[in-house]
This record gives C-alpha cells, sequence and structure tokens, in this order.
C-alpha cells in the first residue's frame, strides 16, 4: 500500500513540472479543466477526460472559503484564502504565487464572504469586506466596503480604492461594460470607478402583490461558461390563500451585454445549492444538492431529477453543455452526461467544502 502510494506521489510530482496547454501536445486545441480548492490547502487542476488530478498547488494559508476566479486568460486562480481574508493569485501553469491581498490590517479584520469579481481585460480584481475593529473587550461592526485592487500588485496588493458597499453581499460578476453586479439583499450595479451604486434587480424590495418575499441562497460564481451571474431563489405565488403555489425562480445578469431577468422558472419540490444554465439553451437550468436536477424555464417545468450518493454544493457544465460536473462539501467530483448516466468520480484527498468548482480552457 505504502509503496503504490509513494508511486502516485511521484506521478503527481512528474505531471507538476509539465505544462498544461494543449498546444504543447501537439493538438493545436484547447482542452477543458476542472480548476477547485480542496482541505488542507491545496489548488487542483483537474483533467476530467482522464479523471485524475494533473497539479496540485500549495496555498500557503488555512483553507475558506475557497472561492475561485480566472483571470481572462484563464492561467491564473484569484482564491478567496486563509481563513475568508487573504485573495491569492496562483499561476496554474507552475504553482507560483504571483499575488496576494491580505485584507485584515492593524486592529480592522477583513472577511470576504464569496465576493470576487475579476474585471474582464484582467487588470482588476474586486472584493466586498466585512470588516470589524477589535476592541479590548468588543468588536465594532464597521461598513462593508468594496476594494479594487490592481492584479499587477505582487505580493502586497493593497487596495487602489474603497467605496461603501451594500450590506449582506455574497457573490459578485464584473461585466463587459465595466460595471459589478453585487448579489446582497437586492442585486446591485456598482460603477468600480467612483462606487456609484443603484438596484439592478429588485428582491427584497420587489413590487410584486401576488409573491412573497424571495429566499436566496448565494455562494457560488460558477457562471463563467455562459458569461452570466444567476442567483436561484424560491417564493411563494399567493402566499397564505387556497392556491398558493411555491416556485423556484432565477435572477439573471448576461455579463456580455448587461441585461437583466427575474422569472419563476419551476415548482419548488426540493432544495437546491446552486445552479447553471445549460451553454446550448439558456433557459434549461441544472440544480444540485443531494439530488440533480434539469429544470426548463420555458414550460416552467422539472424535466428530469435523481438522487445522488451525497450532498454536493455546486455545479457546473462543460462549454459543450454535455456533461455536468457536481463538487464542492464532500472529496470528490461526479460527472454526468446531459441524460445524467454517471461518467464516473475524481477523488480527492480533502474536501472542498464551500470552494468553486471552474472550468478553464488550456
Amino acid at each position: 500500500m505504502t509503496k503504490r502510494l509513494n508511486l502516485a506521489l511521484a506521478g503527481l510530482l512528474a505531471l507538476s513540472a509539465q505544462p498544461l496547454l494543449a498546444t504543447e501536445t501537439g493538438t493545436g486545441e484547447a482542452r477543458e479543466y476542472l480548476v477547485t480548492m480542496a482541505h488542507p490547502n491545496q489548488l487542483y487542476v483537474i483533467d476530467p477526460e482522464a479523471r485524475e488530478v494533473v497539479r496540485s498547488c500549495d496555498v500557503e494559508g488555512d483553507f475558506g472559503s475557497g472561492t475561485l476566479q480566472l483571470s481572462p486568460d484563464e492561467r491564473i486562480a484569484y482564491v478567496l484564502h486563509n481563513r475568508w481574508e487573504d485573495v491569492v493569485g496562483i499561476d496554474l501553469t507552475s504553482c507560483e504565487e504571483v499575488f496576494r491581498a491580505r485584507q485584515s490590517e492593524g486592529d480592522v479584520r477583513a472577511k470576504v464572504l464569496a465576493s470576487l469579481a475579476v474585471s474582464p481585460d484582467g487588470s482588476r480584481l474586486y472584493t466586498v469586506q466585512d470588516r470589524v475593529r477589535l476592541h479590548r473587550d468588543r468588536y465594532e461592526v464597521l461598513e462593508p466596503q468594496l476594494a479594487v485592487y490592481d492584479t499587477s500588485a505582487g505580493l502586497d496588493a493593497k487596495p487602489l480604492a474603497t467605496f461603501p458597499a451594500p450590506r449582506q453581499v455574497t457573490t459578485m460578476g464584473a461585466a463587459a461594460d465595466g460595471y459589478l453586479y453585487l448579489a446582497g439583499a437586492d442585486i446591485y450595479r456598482v460603477d468600480p470607478q467612483n462606487g456609484d451604486t443603484e438596484i439592478a434587480i429588485a428582491n427584497r424590495n420587489w413590487d410584486r402583490p401576488d409573491f412573497s418575499p424571495p429566499d436566496s441562497l448565494a455562494m457560488w460564481s460558477i457562471g463563467e461558461v455562459t458569461d452570466e451571474l444567476v442567483r436561484p431563489y424560491t417564493v411563494a405565488e399567493s402566499p397564505g390563500e387556497e392556491n398558493e403555489a411555491w416556485h423556484w425562480g432565477i435572477s439573471r445578469i448576461d455579463l456580455t451585454s448587461g441585461e437583466t431577468e427575474t422569472k419563476e422558472i419551476a415548482p419548488f419540490e426540493f432544495i437546491i445549492f446552486s445552479m447553471v444554465s445549460d451553454p446550448r439553451e439558456r433557459d434549461v437550468f441544472y440544480g444540485v444538492y443531494t439530488q440533480l436536477s434539469k429544470l426548463d424555464a420555458r414550460t416552467r417545468e422539472i424535466v428530469r431529477v435523481i438522487d445522488l450518493d451525497h450532498t454536493y454544493y455546486v455545479i457546473n457544465t462543460s462549454y459543450d453543455g454535455s456533461r455536468i460536473y457536481v463538487g464542492g462539501a464532500s472529496s470528490d467530483i461526479a460527472i454526468y452526461d446531459d441524460d445524467f448516466n454517471d461518467l464516473g468520480r475524481i477523488r480527492l484527498p480533502g474536501d472542498m467544502s464551500t470552494a468553486t468548482l471552474k472550468v478553464a480552457r488550456f
């Protein structure tokens, strides 16, 4: 057993010295990889076709939250790390640390839930910091702030600018027109040049008399395949009345065009932790928690649902929509085709917890 483990580790170390670029293998074509974090502090690059880890990078600091965003060229992974406080940039081709922003400083402790975004040109990185000042006998709650970083700032990055931010912001997306979208009680549109903020999609403050306030869970920024920010919600229609009905809905921002929408897409029959749209038909959605589900917003029906062997937190798809990846929570990534046939598992040494599962192309 020990000999087998040593051989496996030797194989991983050998792979870590090899280039990831498919063009260097002679094919000339980009190939898809999965990128995620897992305990205790590893960043993994995974080949889903071979069902194997091709690179494991140690990231200095403690795990948490494992939120990931990729640079536009998909070479750098920016990770929310070190107990939700630092943002670390890792070169995926070499495991070299190229960026670090320590967001806590002096007597101010800053935590970031999952609000991490990179500008479309790759020059700026954004977080929303929830802050407290540490006193001898108490915590003083400070206002949240949007922090703007230069991604070329190196290993001791400081904010270029900070602006007041709404409370309860979790996920965030950067749009092609330069605006940021912050998912909090509502979804806000922010100009990162001056901090000007407006409501892009009203959720808590929507004006829909026949519907209850929506309830949302947003922890995973996973819309890179279709370049969108999707936040699922549950809502009651005609609450308290005889014809009360519960629905799954989505609030969505197209990060290419800036178009926004809110709509109900299917009956609320089971819990979903994260959701993505099918890149071939963006009104078809896949969701995951203890089930893997397919929802069709055109007919507002649950098309298919299967039980999973355990809880998974985060879902993503291949760029052609033919494969579905589910991960987070535990230590394995499951792969299904679009008919929900089980294509296998990728086992990691540690659990992924709240980490993002990203799809990258090299």
